[in-house]
């Protein structure tokens, strides 16, 4: 029998027993699709967030108060102030730096227009919008002067300019009360990138100096970001600046730092470490599904030679070899799971092209891992259809003929 027989054979049989080979197929066609599903996802994640942190700048880090992420993040800790931001732009062994832009953040009592709402107010230093590039959909953003002179300007996100003063409104110019002081809208922006969501949209910000003596009423700073020259000499910046701040901070050797830092870096290798991590968690339990769907393939494989004793051994009466047998039942299995593993190679895109639109993050199809899911796909064919492959071939031709 040639090559061609023998697959023709293969398709035959499986077609004849269709449901019962779809139903061996489906641990393979769930394994292989979770594989590529969740890599799929979890590398558009990472190039969601690789671009987002391209067009947003990499040329920075940040620091924030506290000695871990949860308590800069719960706004428990004290130990950035205005005076540190100050030593960090005056020290001029620091020369790869290019900006230091600081802010502080409260929550307050915000009117307009017999609107009353207690939204976040940002109070930022005039270098943030260097650093952050938010999108001005009016006016300007706060200026040096605005700072130096603690005016009581404001620029507000443009769903905040929604909410008091309505939809499409230019609010450049009305009056709005934070805290019970009136401040000067002098303009409305927005967010310019996806990944930092509604940090832009939903607050309202007004200079630093304003929001510490007349808002905030409090001289710590939640959050130090500083723009550098050279991203090569990044780390070292870092370690520049650290050493700073432990000295004035006295803090002694072996001494924990008050203080986290971070690149925009980091966030990236955060993502990916992640996405890895999940990846290896779904290939392992995709293992276990891909082995229960090859114990499937030969417990049917070995049902198939038991049905077909009588044709095996006609086959072998009229002049088929052991090895013809054994490529005839060896090719089922491999066929089988071939199918399995392109029905579920194509479930899988299909499965994370519909997420991607749901979530927002661009579809990355790998060939690699394509190549690599199918190729194991064959693999279990192989491995899992050899045996009874081997056990059709043993078949003895007279034994096989008197069989019942």
């Amino acid at each position: 029998m040639d090559l061609k027989e023998l697959f023709q054979s293969a398709f035959t049989s499986l077609k004849s027993n269709g449901m019962r080979t779809f139903l061996t197929m489906l641990g393979i066609i769930i394994g292989i699709s979770s594989v590529i599903l969740i890599y799929s996802i979890g590398q558009g994640a990472v190039v969601f967030v690789n671009n987002e942190l391209s067009s947003f700048g990499t040329n920075f880090f940040q620091i924030n108060p506290g000695s871990s992420l949860m308590s800069s993040m719960g706004g428990g800790a004290d130990t950035i102030t205005l005076e540190d931001v100050e030593a960090i732009r005056k020290d001029t062994s620091l020369t790869n730096i290019k900006n230091v832009g600081a802010f502080v953040t409260t929550s307050v009592s915000v009117s307009a227009n017999d609107v009353d709402k207690i939204i976040l107010v940002y109070g930022m230093s005039p270098e943030i919008v260097d650093l952050l590039n938010p999108t001005m959909v009016h006016g300007e953003f706060i200026t040096a002067d605005n700072n130096l002179n603690s005016e009581q300007v404001v620029v507000i996100g443009d769903k905040v300019s929604e909410t008091f003063f309505g939809q499409g409104t230019n609010s450049v110019g009305e009056k709005i009360k934070i805290a019970n002081k009136t401040f000067k809208v002098i303009g409305v922006t927005r967010s310019g990138s996806v990944l930092f969501g509604g940090f832009f949209d939903n607050a309202l910000f007004i200079p630093i100096n304003t929001a510490m003596n007349e808002v905030a009423g409090s001289s710590t700073i939640r959050e130090v970001d500083i723009e550098v020259k050279d991203t090569n000499l990044m780390n070292e910046t870092i370690n520049q600046v650290t050493e700073l701040l432990r000295e004035r901070h006295n803090l002694k050797v072996g001494e924990e730092n008050d203080f986290i830092t971070a690149s925009a870096t980091d966030s990236l290798t955060i993502v990916k470490t992640i996405t890895n991590v999940l990846t290896l968690i779904i290939v392992a339990i995709s293992a276990i599904s891909l082995v229960v769907g090859g114990v499937g393939v030969m417990n049917i494989m070995l049902v198939s030679v038991t049905e077909r004793t009588k044709e095996i051994g006609l086959l072998k009466s009229i002049g088929a070899d052991d090895k013809d047998i054994l490529l005839q039942f060896l090719l089922e299995a491999i066929v089988m799971t071939g199918i399995g593993g392109v029905a579920g190679i194509l479930l899988g895109i299909f499965g994370a092209g519909v997420i991607a639109i749901l979530v927002g993050i661009p579809l990355v199809v790998s060939p690699i891992a394509v190549t690599v899911a199918f190729g194991v796909s064959m693999l279990v064919g192989i491995v899992f259809g050899m045996y009874p492959a081997q056990r059709a071939a043993k078949l003895s031709p007279i034994d096989a003929l008197r069989y019942e």
